[in-house]
């Protein structure tokens, strides 16, 4: 109990440091993102006192009761669907792998070829039907771009750990069920992560190891579905290292008890941080990452209070509040609907409308302007270009391709930073089930046994950056060409190898485009075989052909004696 009662300190320690972040959340749900994380989106937000709000109760009429103008919330999704069209399309391989080492020589044919084999089977493996890693990517994505911060857990098949088609569950959490640890330098180093689970599934989930209540109401039919909160902790191990094999010395020490009974239900760790989190942008060395429209809240709340204003408006100038005379008379303003009593002897009406100089077009200009800047604000202004853009030269595509690269570049790269998280936890599930010892399709070279392996960017948007090499490298072959009309010998300095890998890479092709070494020296042999096979035949034919021809003159020469008769 002396563990789970200092875990239980420092997650409400946690929890009270999350307390602001909840309240911006909550607007975020409330004014921009409507279909995200509903325990936040209630009227008092997040009101339960463990930190969270039951799920059961449906949300649908608060989820949308203080938004008036959509715009921001269609903004965030054309948002969120181009970050993802650009850092992690499906059925698109949206990283490598290569070494991690900086100043590692350039990998070999060798290992070229072995890094794709890596990539290729990562990508089969998350996009297989029962990973999960779809869905959950998505999400992941969406509260990046929504709430700042989006969480992925991998989740290794215990299950059956002969399935090599989906070694690997991918699972979205969400964030009122996540509170992060951060060390001094800003580095995720733990977590809790606090959930609501019905008798029957906590039993199921731990394989019974839970306490005598919740197998006593898992095991009655009326109290199964009694909610019961379990807590996951994980934090760095005392003593643990990194090349433990055993997870009782791993460097990540994982428990799971029960918040009310203190009952510990499983106990373990893990080998490399489970957690994949991206950031939209960061706030300092706060665990949780910032969404775009932090900087224009005050505009989107403005936005709503002039839409709201403008539908009333709009309500009183069709149906304005009416002034009856004397007493209230109800009014029937059906077309065709009589009225007795309404009028007096001169036939002037006894009712008018208390309010005749509505105008609802009056905040129309400034609430297009508001909408404006959000466009800008949220980057609708680059989809739309590109949208807009069929007439634009070549070179113009370019630029805009460009400065959406630069405008949407350093996020992005927030984003595709968590999956180095990623890849370090598959590929350490893959290595413990023996993907790559020897004798297996993916079985390393020695030199990469003895470097650091990493994953490469290869997404679209990395692509874009390539694209200034590759232009770089047409406008010098060009400039090569002129000088070298001038100067043939300065193309001694061009090397031509290292300009096609250049340009290869430059365009993302595979290195299976390339020949390996021994083949290229073996077709350079060939070509120079055939090149003196066909010198030779040529040097025959020349002799043959100057004997032939010499042949008239050396007989006419004999005829008249020989070389003597020309003396």
């Amino acid at each position: 109990m002396g563990v789970v009662d200092d875990l239980k300190t420092e997650l409400q320690s946690t929890r009270a440091e999350r307390q602001w972040v909840e309240a911006d959340w909550q607007d975020y749900v409330t004014y921009t993102a409507p279909d995200m994380e509903r325990a936040f989106n209630r009227p008092g937000g997040v009101s339960a006192r463990d930190g969270m709000s039951a799920l059961r109760g449906s949300a649908a009429r608060d989820r949308s009761r203080k938004l008036y103008d959509p715009t921001a919330v269609w903004l965030l999704d054309r948002l969120a669907s181009g970050i993802g069209s650009l850092t992690m399309p499906e059925g698109f391989p949206w990283h490598g792998v290569g070494f991690g080492d900086p100043f590692a020589p350039a990998p070999s044919q060798a290992d070229e070829e072995f890094f794709e084999l890596v990539r290729d089977h990562l990508f089969r493996v998350r996009y297989s039907g029962r990973s999960g890693f779809a869905l959950a990517n998505r999400s992941r994505l969406l509260s990046t771009v929504k709430l700042g911060t989006g969480v992925l857990f991998p989740v290794e098949n215990e299950d059956s750990l002969a399935d090599i088609r989906t070694p690997v569950h991918y699972r979205y959490v969400p964030l009122y069920e996540i509170y992060l640890v951060i060390d001094a330098q800003g580095n995720d180093c733990g977590f809790f992560r606090v959930r609501t689970l019905k008798a029957w599934q906590a039993v199921k989930e731990y394989a019974g190891n839970v306490s005598p209540k919740v197998k006593e109401d898992a095991a009655d039919a009326k109290r199964k579905n009694t909610d019961y909160t379990f807590v996951h902790a994980c934090f760095v191990r005392e003593g643990g290292h990194a090349q433990a094999t055993d997870t009782r010395k791993s460097r990540f020490e994982s428990i799971h008890f029960e918040e009310d009974s203190g009952h510990i239900c499983r106990r373990g760790g893990f080998f490399e941080y489970p957690l994949v989190i991206s950031r939209w942008d960061r706030d300092g060395l706060s665990p949780y990452g910032s969404p775009p429209q932090a900087k224009l809240m005050s505009d989107i709340k403005s936005l709503q209070s002039l839409a709201r204003d403008g539908l009333i408006a709009s309500s009183q100038a069709v149906r304005p509040p009416i002034a009856t005379h004397a007493q209230e008379r109800q009014l029937d303003l059906n077309p065709g609907r009589i009225n007795p009593g309404l009028i007096d002897e001169q036939g002037r009406p006894l009712f008018r409308p208390m309010i005749d100089t509505v105008n609802p077009g009056a905040a129309d200009a400034q609430i297009e302007t508001i909408r404006e800047k959000l466009r800008v604000g949220l980057y609708g202004d680059l989809w739309q270009t590109l949208l807009e853009g069929n007439g634009r030269t070549a070179t113009e595509a370019n630029i805009r391709r460009k400065e959406m690269a630069d405008m949407i570049g350093p996020f992005s790269t927030n984003i595709m930073a968590g999956n180095e998280a990623l890849f370090e936890r598959e590929i350490g599930i893959l290595g413990r089930r023996g993907a790559f010892a020897p004798g297996s399709p993916l079985t390393p070279p020695q030199s990469v046994l003895e470097g650091d392996v990493t994953l490469t960017p290869t997404a679209p948007i990395d692509q874009m950056r390539e694209a200034g090499h590759f232009e770089a490298i047409m406008g010098f072959q060009e400039y090569l060409g002129i000088a070298a009309g001038a100067d043939p010998s300065i193309l001694d300095l061009h090397d031509r190898e290292a300009e096609y890998d250049l340009t290869r890479r430059a365009l993302g092709l595979p290195a299976k485009l390339r020949r390996r070494p021994e083949e290229v020296e073996a077709l350079r042999q060939e070509r120079a075989a055939e090149q003196q096979q066909q010198q030779q035949l040529a040097t025959g034919e020349s002799m043959a052909r100057i004997a032939r021809d010499g042949a008239p003159l050396l007989q006419a020469l004999g005829g008249e004696g020989g070389l003597d008769g020309l003396a």
